[in-house]
């Protein structure tokens, strides 16, 4: 009779047919078993499409490949393990020494300084081009040239771009367009349908939505780019644990939901604080009159729950003061959660002073007006 240690070392069975549930199904592994040697030596060639290791997928990472993809609006999904190794994936499959990559004024931060050190190492160049280039971004084009980079609106300025008309000026000259599409998600932007080679998501942000997970994806329509990034995944050992995918699908359902509201909370709120006289300057497209208000209003579906402003006493004992007072904004990075945040940063060169950013989470719109009014008022 078989040891009992070696009974319980075996693989359970498979899960019965019939068996469905509205939740999709957590599967761990490393090692991934095959009937014969001939499938375990040609395991590689379904590394892309079928199981092959557990770093490769699991029916829990598909699942939320596919999901994404829909989202997106057809095409193909790449998961990794944060936003920023989304920027470096696609980087690191297109780019090579000597070539040339082109990045706006108003990019992510940790994205400069990736291209800056990493792949300036590796001989990549860049160039920085105005956030308003538009189709006048050709003129910033070189012949090694091999990606422009994009950003709409910007993670903390909200400055806008004209995405279809850098599409057609990068494509005219045979050249990939990607989009950090984390602030509008494809409910607010469909990227791929603008023409933009790789959307990419921290999320981290919106598709999590309880602040608790950390993932990036990049989607594509074209199947061979498709294929490259998953290689190129491999290559620098990208891995996504299947429960991290499964908040994130847990996370999909409510997502239009949760930005609906945060979106209509926030078009509040900005209204509030357009008026309010101790307010400099504020910055969310969706709102009539901003700067960008006709980009935003041309391009998108829907707004979110992020807005930035600076106040008229721009000394940071004043901004400490503010955010001290703040009851249901907690001050904290990231955003993108059902909970309201806050944080400062420095405004970008040549401008001073600092730029408070709020996020506007799921609480009754109503209690966060009266605290942000509170705080003001104080001041």
């Amino acid at each position: 009779m078989t040891d009992i240690s070696s009974q319980l070392a075996q693989p359970a069975s498979d899960i019965p047919e019939g068996f469905a549930s509205l939740s999709q199904g957590v599967f761990h592994a490393s090692t991934i078993v095959f009937p014969d040697v001939a499938s375990f030596l040609h395991r590689q060639e379904q590394a892309h499409t079928g199981y092959s290791y557990g770093q490769n997928g699991t029916p829990t990472h598909y699942a939320l490949a596919h999901k994404l993809s829909e989202l997106e609006g057809g095409g193909y999904t790449t998961l990794v393990p944060s936003g920023l190794a989304a920027i470096v994936l696609v980087n690191s499959m297109l780019l090579g020494a000597g070539d040339h990559v082109l990045l706006p004024d108003t990019i992510y931060g940790p994205t400069l300084t990736v291209t800056q050190t990493l792949f300036a190492k590796w001989g990549v160049r860049h160039t920085i081009y105005p956030n308003d280039a538009g189709a006048d971004i050709a003129d910033f084009f070189e012949d090694t040239t091999k990606l422009v980079w994009t950003e709409s609106p910007a993670s903390n300025s909200m400055e806008m771009q004209d995405i279809p008309a850098i599409v057609a000026a990068a494509h005219a000259r045979q050249i990939k367009v990607a989009i950090d599409n984390t602030w509008a998600t494809a409910l607010g932007f469909r990227a791929l349908d603008a023409g933009v080679d790789f959307s990419i998501q921290a999320l981290t942000k919106y598709v999590g939505g309880h602040s608790d997970l950390l993932m990036g994806a990049v989607s594509t329509r074209d199947e061979a780019s498709h294929h490259e990034l998953r290689r190129t995944a491999e290559l620098l050992g990208y891995y996504v644990a299947p429960d991290e995918c499964f908040l994130a699908l847990r996370g999909l359902p409510t997502l239009a939901l949760r930005m609906e509201r945060q979106y209509a909370s926030a078009l509040r709120m900005a209204e509030f604080l357009q008026s309010h006289a101790t307010i400099d300057q504020l910055h969310y497209p969706p709102l009539p009159g901003d700067a960008y208000h006709h980009l935003w209003k041309r391009d998108f579906k829907l707004g979110n729950g992020l807005l930035s402003f600076t106040l008229k006493q721009n000394e940071l004992a004043v901004i400490e003061k503010f955010v001290a007072a703040l009851k249901l904004f907690t001050l904290g990075n990231s955003w993108g959660g059902v909970h309201s945040l806050i944080a400062v940063a420095p405004q970008r060169a040549p401008k001073t002073g600092w730029l408070l950013r709020l996020h506007v989470g799921v609480e009754h719109v109503d209690d966060l007006l009266e605290d942000v009014r509170v705080a003001l008022d104080a001041l």
